[in-house]
């Protein structure tokens, strides 16, 4: 079992020396081959002094001389392969080293890129903002101001509560944070280094998470603030366009009270028919009316393709009198009818249909409306008897094609006209509109400009009065002051006094005691001392005596200065 394992251990070693001195042969034959696909080292490290860990070199016992001078060629081998392959691999790492040459042209485009990109961010940024506030205007549009003025206190109160969770969490991530910091020195020099690794690179990445969660919430805020900010200006925004719809609206209602008015003071109105080849017809109508009614007398007062035809047959059969009447001319047997004649009316160049009224076209007293009659210029077969009927307007046709080319022309000349005359109108109105809106603006400015001014003269007004209260605050201040030391100078002159007459009460209690003394035992010497401590006393309160009356009508005097000062302050504020 010992030398099997000892020969599977030699051809391994022969098959790995084979393969060394393959890849020597090829690095030789091949010195510009790239470097190895696999994967890269995780550090570059320097190239290895030694050769790594061999077999052992000493054989078994059953094993042959060959076998061991074959081991040592083998290790030899292998050691020359090491080093070569560390050489190779120090090279590499020094060709990574060396620092790419940065080309101009890469870098502008790279540049140009970052910054196409940036201005392609912050156009979308734009519109995301623009979609939001067209988004938030279509939200409050047509809200009344009660309901706009709830929902912006119900996204007040959600900021504010979003606010102080996110002041919470704060205050929570700083907490754990300083838990953390105090976390991190616990561990000894003495500890095991990688049982001390653990709990650090632990709190670390707690940390880590903490920031990462706190960056966002503060963004978070700042966004809540920009968003608060732009609600204002949004709920701004949307009062000024519900007053202007308000004004807009009671302009038209305005507008609609005096069309109205104009209505009851002339429900009638006379409009003009005009065909071109027929006649001008005035037709009085009320403004609710129908058009129906006004086209459908006019058609019948128009006189039909066919009349000729029945005006001839109608003189042929006065003609022929006694002969048998063509059952054609009586109309009795079932002729072919003339054919229904129609009309196009049009106002203003715009179709008018015959369920609109005077009213919904837009009609006033005077108004012309056009008639254009649709033509049908195949002929009949055989005639038709007339029948009487009351006399009809006849038709003004003229056979001539380029008069008839020319009469078209005209009648769509005037329908382009009256189309055109619309469009001026129009634009006039337009104009007038603008011209009406710039004034609003103007007066709008005008009106801001003088409450400004107002709320400038308001400021400047207690701005001055501030002013003035403050130097009467600093006069009052310098009268306490003044009395605060004058009741202090009255009290130290108090004290003064109330000393001076402790220590004449003293003296005369001695005096007393001196006197009793005498009294009872007279000497010399006793009355000669009493009479010398007498003169002595009398000295002494003859010097304080001007003193004390100086000071007594200075005190009398500063005080009745301050009380004319004050009174006189007072009048004045006053």
């Amino acid at each position: 079992m010992a030398t099997n394992g000892v020969v599977s251990n030699q051809d391994q070693h022969q098959n790995q020396t084979h393969s060394s001195n393959s890849q020597n042969n090829t690095r030789t034959t091949a010195p510009a081959k790239p470097a190895p696909t696999g994967p890269a080292p995780p550090v570059p490290s320097p190239a290895p002094t030694s050769a790594p860990p061999n077999p052992p070199t000493v054989p078994p016992a059953n094993l042959v001389n060959g076998a061991n001078s074959h081991t040592s060629q083998h290790h030899s081998q292998l050691n020359s392969a090491s080093q070569k392959q560390s050489l190779h691999h120090a090279q590499q790492q020094a060709q990574k080293k060396k620092p790419d040459i940065v080309d101009p042209v890469a870098m502008y485009e790279t540049v140009r890129n970052r910054i196409a990109a940036l201005e392609e961010e912050e156009v979308h940024g734009e519109e995301e903002e623009r979609k939001i506030v067209e988004e938030a205007r279509r939200s409050v549009k047509g809200m009344s101001d009660s309901a706009v003025h709830t929902k912006y206190i119900d996204l007040y109160q959600e900021f504010k509560r979003m606010e102080r969770d996110h002041a919470k969490e704060r205050q929570k991530l700083v907490k754990d944070k300083d838990n953390g910091t105090r976390l991190l020195p616990s561990s000894s020099p003495t500890a095991n280094s990688h049982a001390t690794k653990e709990p650090v690179d632990k709190i670390q990445s707690k940390q880590d998470s903490y920031t990462i969660g706190y960056k966002p919430s503060s963004q978070e805020n700042k966004k809540l603030r920009e968003d608060s900010r732009a609600l204002a200006i949004n709920v701004k925004e949307a009062q000024d366009e519900i007053l202007n719809l308000k004004v807009e609206m009671e302009r038209r209602a305005d507008k609609a009270k005096k069309k109205e008015k104009k209505f009851l003071e002339s429900p009638d109105i006379v409009i003009k028919v005009v065909c071109k080849y027929r006649a001008e017809l005035f037709f009085k109508i009320s403004r609710k009316t129908k058009l129906s009614r006004l086209f459908n007398a006019w058609t019948e007062r128009m006189e039909g393709v066919g009349s000729a035809n029945q005006n001839v047959a109608s003189n042929l059969g006065s003609t022929f009198a006694g002969s048998k009447k063509d059952p054609a001319v009586d109309g009795q047997d079932g002729g072919r009818t003339p054919r229904p004649m129609t009309f196009i009316f049009t106002f203003m160049g715009r179709t008018i249909e015959p369920d609109q009224t005077p009213e919904d076209a837009g009609m006033d007293d005077g108004d012309e409306i056009l008639a254009v009659e649709m033509m049908d210029l195949t002929t009949d077969d055989c005639e038709e008897v007339p029948e009487p009927q009351r006399q009809r307007l006849k038709k003004n046709w003229t056979e001539n094609t380029h008069e008839a080319k020319q009469a078209l022309e005209e009648i769509f000349d005037a329908v382009v006209r009256e189309r055109l005359k619309d469009f001026l109108r129009q634009y006039e109105l337009r104009e007038k509109h603008f011209d009406c809106i710039i004034r609003s603006k103007e007066l709008e400015v005008l009106l801001s400009r003088a409450r400004a001014e107002e709320q400038r003269n308001l400021v400047e007004q207690e701005r001055r009065k501030a002013a003035e209260n403050e130097a009467k605050t600093r006069e009052l201040n310098e009268e306490a002051q003044q009395l605060k030391e004058q009741s202090s100078q009255i009290h130290s002159q108090l004290q003064r006094l109330k000393e001076q007459s402790r220590d004449i009460n003293t003296s005369q209690a001695r005096l007393l005691e001196d006197l009793r003394a005498c009294c009872e035992a007279p000497t010399p010497e006793r009355t000669q001392r009493l009479f010398m401590r007498l003169r002595e006393e009398l000295e002494r309160r003859g010097a304080k005596l001007p003193e004390i009356n100086v000071s007594i009508t200075a005190g009398s005097t500063s005080n009745s200065n301050g009380v004319t000062a004050s009174s006189a302050g007072n009048g004045k504020g006053g």
